[in-house]
Formats: C-alpha cells, sequence, structure tokens
C-alpha cells in the first residue's frame, strides 16, 4: 500500500464537468428560460469555463493515500474534506467502467462499508488507470478477505448466459403493471392509426404519438434498459464470495462474501412465469456499484428456467437452502381478507357514483379512438376494474402466501400479478414487528415485518395473515441468536 499521496486520474475533470452542465441544461429547460440563441451560447460557454476550473482546482488538491489500516481521501479546497475509511469497516470493492474510462483507459475504484445508511452509494469513488485500479483492489481485498483475491479475469465462469437469455430478461422482468399499462397505450396507437387510415378519423393532434411515447416509456425503455445493464451478464462464486461482472456501455465487477448476504429472493412476473421463468436477487450490504447514483439489489441469476434456477440456487447460494414446510393462511386470513375487500369495494363505489354521471355528460360525444369511446365510462369501468382486482387479489393471496419457519432460515411467499419467495437468515435480521388490526385480531390472526439491511439501505419484507404465535416465533428465535451471539 502507499502511503503517500496519490492524485486521480484527470479525466475526472471531464466527467464531472460534463455531469453538471447536463444538469444545468436540463434545469434551464425545465424552468422555460426565454432566453436568444447567442445569450445562450455565451451563458453555456462561461458556465463550462467556470466548471473547468473548478473541478480542475478540486482535482488537485484532491489527494488518496492508501495506508497499512484504512484509505484517507483529503481534499484541501476551501470547503475540506478528510475522509478516513478503515479496511475492516469495508464491505466491497468494485471496479465500474464508463464510456470515458474506456476511452481513457481508466477504472473507477467503488469502496463501500457495510452501513445502511449509506449502502446505496459507494463511500469512495475513485478514478485511477485501469492497471492501477486492479492493483489497489487486490491491495484492498488482501485486507477485506485476509488473503489475495483472485481477479475477475482468474475466476472460472461458472454459468453462461446468453445474449438471448438477457433480451429475454429485459423483455419479460419488467413489472406486470408496467407491461399492462404499454400494452394498453400500444393498443390505442394501433387502433387510432387504424381509424386515421381507413377515414374514421381526423389524425388528432399527436394523440397516435402520444400512445407511443407512453408505451415507449413504460414498456419499451425498462425493458431495453435492463438489456444494456446485463448485457455480457456473468456469475461465479469460489470459495465463499460470488462475483458478478456485466453492462454494455458502463460495465460492473462486482464481488461479495456470502456471509453479507442477508436474503435471497426468487423472483417472476406474469409473463416469466408462464414461460416458466424467475431470477435470483440478493440481499447485500454495502455493494453500492453505481458511481453515487445508487443501485439495484445484487442480481445473480437473470431469469432462467425453474430447474436451472434451482440448480443455480443450489451451487451459489447453499446457504439458504432448507427443507421447507410451508403453511398457507389460515381460515381466520380468509374471512379478514373478504371483508376487507367487501368493505373497500362498497366504499369505492359509492364514492364514484356521483363523479360517474358527471364524467358521463361532460364527455359523451367526444373524442376518438379507443380512449375517446370509453371516456363517458372512464369511471365506471375502473372502479369495476378495481372491485375486480379486489376479488382477484384476495383469491391469489389466499393460495400463494406461504410462511416456513426452519432451524436456521425461514421464509415468505408474497405476490399477487409479480411475485417473490424470500429465504432469510435469523442471524442478519434487524427487528420483527408482530402486527394486529381490528379485524386480525377478531379472527385471531397477525401479519409480521421483518426488517434487514440491504443493498438499498433497508429493506422490509410483510408476511400474509397467520396466527399471532406462528409469526412471533421468528422474532423470538431472532431475540434468541442474538443473544447467543454476545456470549
Amino acid at each position: 500500500m502507499s502511503e503517500q499521496g496519490l492524485r486521480l486520474h484527470p479525466i475526472i475533470i471531464v466527467e464531472n464537468t460534463i455531469r453538471t452542465a447536463i444538469g444545468l441544461l436540463v434545469l434551464i429547460f425545465v424552468a422555460g428560460v426565454p432566453l436568444d440563441i447567442p445569450i445562450l451560447a455565451a451563458i453555456a460557454a462561461v458556465a463550462l469555463v467556470v466548471l473547468l476550473v473548478f473541478y480542475y482546482r478540486q482535482w488537485k488538491l484532491t489527494f488518496v493515500r492508501f495506508g497499512e489500516t484504512d484509505i484517507v481521501v483529503e481534499r484541501k479546497t476551501l470547503f475540506k474534506l478528510k475522509k478516513t475509511i478503515p479496511y475492516s469497516r469495508i464491505a466491497s470493492v468494485n471496479l465500474n467502467r464508463g464510456v470515458l474510462n474506456r476511452l481513457s483507459g481508466t477504472s473507477k475504484l467503488m469502496v463501500n462499508i457495510n452501513s445502511g445508511h449509506n449502502a446505496v452509494r459507494p463511500e469512495a469513488s475513485l478514478t485511477f488507470e485501469q492497471h492501477l485500479a486492479d492493483r489497489f483492489r487486490n491491495d484492498i481485498s488482501r485486507h477485506i478477505y485476509r488473503g489475495e483475491m483472485p481477479s475477475f479475469e482468474e475466476t472460472e465462469q461458472m454459468v453462461r448466459f446468453t445474449t438471448m437469455d438477457v433480451i429475454l430478461h429485459g423483455l419479460f422482468s419488467v413489472s406486470t403493471q408496467q407491461t399492462i399499462i404499454g400494452g394498453f397505450f400500444l393498443l390505442n396507437s394501433i387502433v387510432d392509426q387504424y381509424r386515421i387510415t381507413v377515414g374514421e378519423a381526423d389524425a388528432g393532434p399527436g394523440g397516435t404519438f402520444i400512445s407511443l411515447l407512453l408505451f415507449f416509456i413504460f414498456l419499451v425503455l425498462p425493458a431495453v434498459r435492463h438489456m444494456i445493464y446485463y448485457y455480457g451478464f456473468k456469475v461465479h462464486r469460489q470459495g465463499d464470495t460470488i462475483f458478478l461482472e456485466h453492462g454494455l456501455i458502463r460495465t460492473y465487477k462486482t464481488s461479495f462474501r456470502i456471509s453479507r448476504i442477508n436474503a435471497i429472493r426468487v423472483k417472476n412476473t406474469l409473463a416469466s412465469r408462464l414461460l416458466r421463468r424467475s431470477s435470483i436477487e440478493a440481499e447485500v450490504v454495502g455493494i453500492g456499484s453505481d458511481d453515487g447514483s445508487g443501485t439495484t439489489r445484487p442480481l445473480i441469476s437473470l431469469l432462467a428456467n425453474d430447474a436451472k434456477t434451482q440448480s443455480l440456487l443450489q451451487e451459489l447460494v447453499p446457504e439458504f437452502i432448507y427443507e421447507r414446510q410451508a403453511e398457507k393462511q389460515p381460515a381466520g386470513a380468509r374471512r379478514v381478507l373478504i371483508t376487507e375487500g367487501v368493505i373497500a369495494s362498497v366504499i369505492l363505489i359509492a364514492v364514484m357514483a356521483y363523479p360517474s354521471l358527471l364524467a358521463y355528460d361532460a364527455f359523451s360525444g367526444t373524442g376518438n379512438g379507443i380512449i375517446g369511446a370509453l371516456l363517458p365510462y372512464a369511471i365506471p369501468i375502473v372502479t369495476a376494474l378495481v372491485v375486480a382486482a379486489i376479488a382477484y387479489s384476495v383469491s391469489v393471496s389466499l393460495k400463494v402466501r406461504e410462511v416456513d419457519t426452519g432451524e436456521e432460515l425461514f421464509t415468505f411467499v408474497n405476490g399477487i400479478l409479480d411475485r417473490e419467495a424470500v429465504i432469510m437468515s435469523y442471524d442478519n435480521v434487524q427487528m420483527v414487528h408482530v402486527v394486529r388490526g381490528p379485524l386480525a385480531r377478531h379472527f385471531d390472526v397477525s401479519s409480521a415485518q421483518v426488517f434487514l439491511l440491504s443493498s438499498m439501505g433497508k429493506s422490509m419484507i410483510s408476511s400474509g395473515l397467520f396466527p399471532e404465535d406462528r409469526l412471533e416465533k421468528i422474532g423470538n428465535i431472532v431475540m434468541e441468536r442474538a443473544a447467543a451471539m454476545k456470549h
């Protein structure tokens, strides 16, 4: 390790300037400031020079020291900063390469501490030449893992995901709600265009375009984002460490110890469930690798057929596999859910009756396309759909929601359209709240809220409705194991 102060690579001057300039342009555009082109160009030129000078000075006066026990980041500008990161507190150290990094031959070294408060973003983002970043990562990893950390290139890739797997994951991992909304707008745009083509309607002021734009925002954009983000997905476990690598435009290289995993989520959407595919996520603290803008939970398997998913669970995280004896929600839960559903439906219908009459009078005979034809009946239709959704959710909840308590692990299964099984370790639970509302108390059932530290800072997983003693057992085991660990 180097005790001498090192400067970061000067490419961060360009990167920070571009990022701030884009932010200022967006702010000016949103504010709608009425400026002539010459004036705007002059302001932009001055702002660019000011930003370059500011970030150059910040770069020149910022130093990083890699000591024997900690990393020190010190900035000697007007607003001074000295950040000390002990190696003992570091949860993971990752590599991140964006477009500018690739062009300049650099890498970002992302240092994350094991903190729920700062779990979403790295504690330090340090840009060096690629060979230096690799060397520093290995040196830091030696302190974290108490031994030499193999590089990503030295590890054998256990699981291969093809480009088609990435495409399927992008298409079918989008939430079912977004898929339904996006599909509706696509259908509306097709019908609008057909009516215009056959002369049944005049071309409105961008009606088809707006529907296509909403389809793109709700469905296409998230799917493409997933494809770009997870392109070239690789996963491997060596010893007690899992290695992840993915990304098309910006590449991510991440590794974390199995001991850092607080829970495993096996997830599927309605579309992926019809294809018998599911994905695996891990709740890991201190895994932020998105350069300060936050990150999703690390995915350790793209959508794969259910047999392959079970195989990957066994290969990657056998510590979270156990013999489950799932319990469905009891009769008391059925009574609570049906009663709540009926009450909610009656209140909704009563509230929406008068607005429905007003909407019919206001929109009769106006508009084109599906939206125009349905507009007078929009409120009754939406009300009927919500009532149907309530009835459907009650029925599915009784079939899907489960709880299971093993000796070392416990599982909640939740979801109506999109479903997940969350496997948690008692030792990593922060709190357990058992909640009983008036109806739940009457029918002798309760729900549990389990709080964990996660890659998103913190995570709360709720159970269905089960007997109170069944759920309190989880909290009792957590407390007993916590007391035993102290001794």
